[in-house]
């Protein structure tokens, strides 16, 4: 069920390479001076009454437990219609042209989040409607992408490590090997790395010792891009976005892939066999990559209290917690943590270092923005790996 946000993130980098080639996105969104855009600065009054709706979700398929969603339309009376998209790219360009009429973007990603304010897509919020925000947890409440929490609010948070079955992989070789078993030829033909441009080629610079995963070095780049080439034959690696049910199953014994795909990877394991061969491995440092998506009021919204009213639903640790239960994502709430989800049967003992903690989350290093000339070298080194 959690399939199309793998599939979104997965297919990202080619959205990218299209509005490459076309319009600039900063431009599709209205933000530049000529088309008369700009950020919204003024968020609606506070005490309003929330309208009748319906309230208009945009978000990836299968990416909020209907029963949460179920749950609200009950408490409010109202009812919740989504509109879904694919990729980040298609969700940035749609709300830019309006070809979608939307209260509240579920799922805005935060390194392309400077377009959407600068486009004027999102209206601040008013945060006297969202009394659960003090359940985020302290990396969020003021992150790097927005500052203050002015316009967003986190919906879920992952990291990057490396997947296994440790019934067929000593996880002492993975933790003495690191990102450096992906190359092993012991795993030959069982192995996969995670069909996306700027996991792969970060995943080839940290294994390096290079943690600027935003590095404009083409030198960097360019050789990270030869170590990936290297797999293609020494590991005929697979590359996909399969590792949440192709570990569990059994198809792949070794994966770079997303936490968030190991805690829901529980649900695919086939009769008979126990949660407890899973294994998670994440740089004992904590320097890897973190990532999450975030809730936003769009500043078209129709329904604008009510979209309020929805993200502070979801800021609920009880409803958070329903929510988790259902999509397997993390939603960096307090409370959440791995004693709780252990203790309540959400995730086993031996996936507790994927669940992130605050002080990994901390330490996380982010995908940030990069200039169109540099994100062109990224892409067109993935490319030539992924053709190999």
């Amino acid at each position: 069920m959690v399939t199309t946000r793998r599939e979104f993130i997965g297919h990202a980098a080619g959205f990218g390479v299209m509005l490459g080639a076309g319009v600039p996105l900063l431009q599709a969104c209205g933000g530049d001076d000529d088309t008369g855009g700009g950020a919204v600065t003024d968020a609606i009054d506070d005490g309003l009454e929330p309208e009748a709706g319906p309230l208009r979700v945009y978000n990836y398929a299968d990416y909020v437990n209907p029963d949460t969603v179920a749950a609200f339309e009950a408490q409010y009376g109202v009812t919740v219609e989504i509109t879904t998209f694919d990729v980040d790219a298609e969700a940035i360009t749609k709300l830019a042209n309006g070809s979608v009429d939307v209260d509240v973007h579920n799922s805005a990603a935060p390194n392309t989040l400077d377009r959407l304010i600068a486009g004027g897509l999102l209206q601040p919020l008013n945060k006297s409607y969202l009394t659960n925000f003090s359940n985020v947890l302290p990396s969020f409440t003021s992150p790097w992408y927005d500052e203050g929490s002015t316009y967003t609010v986190p919906y879920t948070v992952f990291s990057s490590g490396i997947a296994y079955r440790s019934d067929r992989i000593d996880p002492a070789k993975v933790e003495e090997m690191g990102w450096d078993i992906l190359w092993d030829p012991a795993h030959q033909g069982v192995t996969s790395i995670l069909d996306d441009y700027r996991e792969g080629i970060s995943m080839a610079l940290l294994r390096r010792g290079i943690t600027d995963v935003n590095t404009t070095d083409t030198a960097q780049i360019e050789q990270a891009g030869a170590d990936l080439a290297e797999l293609v034959d020494l590991m005929n690696i697979k590359v996909n976005i399969e590792a949440y049910k192709d570990i569990p199953e059994g198809a792949t014994d070794l994966a770079h892939t997303w936490s968030g795909d190991m805690l829901a990877g529980v649900w695919y394991m086939p009769e008979g066999t126990d949660a407890s061969v899973l294994g998670w491995w994440y740089p004992p440092d904590g320097v890897g990559v973190v990532n999450n998506d975030c809730m936003a009021v769009t500043a078209s919204a129709k329904n604008p209290v009510l979209a309020h009213l929805w993200i502070n639903f979801l800021l609920d640790a009880a409803n958070a917690e329903e929510n988790f239960g259902w999509n397997g994502y993390l939603p960096p709430i307090q409370g959440l943590d791995a004693d709780y989800l252990i203790e309540n049967e959400y995730a086993p003992e031996n996936l507790r270092s994927a669940v992130l903690t605050d002080d990994i989350i901390g330490k996380g290093l982010r995908f940030e923005p990069l200039d169109t000339d540099t994100d062109r070298v990224w892409e067109e080194t993935w490319s030539r790996f992924t053709a190999g």
